[in-house]
């Protein structure tokens, strides 16, 4: 059986310079990746578009040797546009709990708030990314997946 506090104790060598995500522990029995892959203000001829996309990778470690899996996703967007009728103001968010996977790539002229960089910024995203080191991690600790039914 593997052993959960050393298991936890160990999650911040996962954490490595220049990587995109952080890795912590959280309440209870779980460990929390988090990757804010996207944080950029977007420019148009016509608006201007505050875009934010986080995505967490979440794993609550069972007293019986296997975890669960879940995700956590959400985005945010503020824009201020310009027509004919005045200034236009709205904003939006959306959020999904469950389990995803998925890729997502996008390129437009901006400003990326992370990076300084402005211009053609881009931003990609790969939920592997995040979910991979950890399942290697929790694998070599001796942790088995869930199956459907626990």
């Amino acid at each position: 059986m593997p052993d959960m506090a050393f298991t936890l104790a160990g999650v911040a060598q996962l954490n490595r310079p220049g990587q995109p995500f952080q890795y912590a522990v959280g309440p209870g029995n779980t460990i929390i990746g988090t990757w804010c892959w996207q944080d950029q203000t977007l420019f148009s001829p016509q608006s201007v578009t505050a875009e934010i996309q986080q995505f967490q990778f979440i794993v609550e470690l069972q007293p019986n040797g296997k975890y669960n899996e879940r995700t956590v996703e959400v985005g945010r967007q503020i824009q201020t546009s310009v027509d004919g009728g005045g200034i236009h103001f709205g904003g939006s968010t959306s959020k999904f709990v469950g389990n995803s996977a998925g890729k997502s790539f996008s390129m437009s002229l901006g400003h990326d708030n992370q990076t300084g960089q402005s211009g053609v910024v881009t931003a990609s995203f790969d939920s592997n990314w995040i979910k991979e080191p950890l399942r290697a991690y929790l694998a070599a600790q001796g942790w088995k997946k869930a199956g459907l039914f626990g």
